[in-house]
């Protein structure tokens, strides 16, 4: 039983049938939300082992370590947020520009 992180690959039971997941958020101490590879998401997965109740999924095996994919936002430049306040403002105020 391994403390798993970000990015990590595992096998883990579903139904019956194993699948490889990736850790895609951190739970708890031993909880972990996994994705399949076709997207399906198995919430509170745990280690077999620690399992209190049965459950329909959970963490057989560690297979590697991975790198976390994060996805980038585009950022909003502080230029810009103020120049669209400013351009509210001066709608309240009743000044229409183009």
């Amino acid at each position: 039983m391994k403390k798993l992180k970000l990015g990590d690959k595992v096998t883990a039971v579903f139904l019956g049938t194993s699948y490889e997941c990736e850790v895609i958020e951190i739970s708890d101490k031993h909880r972990y939300k996994l994705q399949k590879i076709d997207g399906t998401i198995l919430p509170n997965a745990t280690w077999h082992k620690l399992l209190e109740k049965k459950s329909p999924w959970y963490i057989t095996k560690f297979i590697k370590s991975g790198k976390v994919k994060v996805k980038q936002k585009e950022s909003i430049q502080k230029t810009d947020l103020e120049k669209a306040i400013q351009k509210q403002k001066d709608f309240l105020d009743g000044n229409l520009t183009k």
